[in-house]
C-alpha cells in the first residue's frame, strides 16, 4: 500500500507485539504461575495471540475461562513473576534496532504507547536502554482511557509536540488501529505482531500493512508495501 498520508514528523509504537518481543518473559511468567497451583503450562504459540489482551486475557486462554473472583490470587501472582523476570529474555524484534537507529539519524521523534501499566513499561524501557532513546512513553495507565479509546495517543502527540496527523501509529492489534484512526493519525498494522492464525489484520482498517520493522523505512519514504 502505498504511502499517501501527510509528511509524517513523529513514530509511535506500541509494545508488545510491535517494538519488542515480550512473548517469552510474558509466557514464562504465565507457566510459573499456573506450575506453582499444579496446573499445565500453556504452549506459547497458543498465548501470543492474547498478549494483546493483557496478562488476564493471557491467564484467561490457558485456565479456559474468564478470569473470575476466585482467579485473581493467580493472576497477580503471574504478574508479580513477570516483574521480576520482565527483560529476561525481552528484546527489540529483529531489525527494529535498526529502524530505532535511521529514525534518531533522521531526526524523527519516536514513542511508546501500550495498554501496559507503568510498573513494568518503566522498568523494562530502563532494562532494554530505550528510556534516554525514547521521546515518550504512554502507558496503560498514565491518562485515564486505555486503547481503543484515543486519549493515550493524543497524550503522545502533545508529549512530542507534533499534530496528531503528522503522527503515525504501528501496532499489531485491531484495538491500535482503531486508537490511531479516532486519534487522527496514520495507522500501520504490524503483521509480525502477535495475531492469532483467523485473524484479519486487512479488515483492521489500517492506512498501510508492514510484514517486518524494515519495512517501517520503505513506507516512511513513500514506498509500497504489501
Amino acid at each position: 500500500m502505498k504511502n499517501t498520508a501527510p509528511a509524517i514528523t513523529a513514530v509511535l509504537f506500541d509494545l508488545d507485539g510491535t517494538l519488542l518481543d515480550t512473548a517469552p518473559d510474558l509466557v514464562f511468567a504465565l507457566n510459573a504461575a499456573l506450575a506453582e497451583a499444579g496446573l499445565p503450562p500453556c504452549a506459547a504459540t497458543a498465548v501470543k495471540p492474547h498478549i494483546s489482551g493483557g496478562a488476564r486475557a493471557m491467564l484467561g486462554h490457558a485456565l479456559g475461562r474468564p478470569v473470575a473472583a476466585a482467579g485473581e490470587p493467580l493472576l497477580q501472582r503471574m504478574l508479580d513473576l513477570y516483574q521480576t523476570h520482565l527483560a529476561d529474555r525481552t528484546g527489540l524484534f529483529e531489525g527494529m534496532d535498526t529502524v530505532l537507529a535511521e529514525l534518531d539519524a533522521r531526526g524523527l521523534p519516536w514513542g511508546i504507547v501500550t495498554n501496559k501499566r507503568r510498573r513494568f513499561t518503566d522498568p523494562l524501557a530502563a532494562a532494554l536502554r530505550l528510556t534516554p532513546r525514547t521521546a515518550c512513553i504512554v502507558s496503560g495507565d498514565t491518562t485515564a482511557e486505555c486503547k481503543p479509546h484515543p486519549l493515550p495517543l493524543l497524550e503522545a502527540s502533545r508529549r512530542l509536540g507534533h499534530a496528531p496527523e503528522r503522527c503515525v501509529y504501528i501496532g499489531d492489534a485491531a484495538k491500535d488501529m482503531e486508537a490511531g484512526r479516532r486519534a487522527g493519525m496514520t495507522t500501520l498494522a504490524a503483521w509480525y505482531g502477535y495475531i492469532a492464525a483467523d485473524d484479519n489484520p486487512l479488515g483492521w482498517g489500517a492506512d498501510g500493512h508492514i510484514h517486518r520493522p524494515l519495512d517501517l523505512l520503505a513506507w516512511l519514504d513513500g514506498g509500497t508495501q504489501p
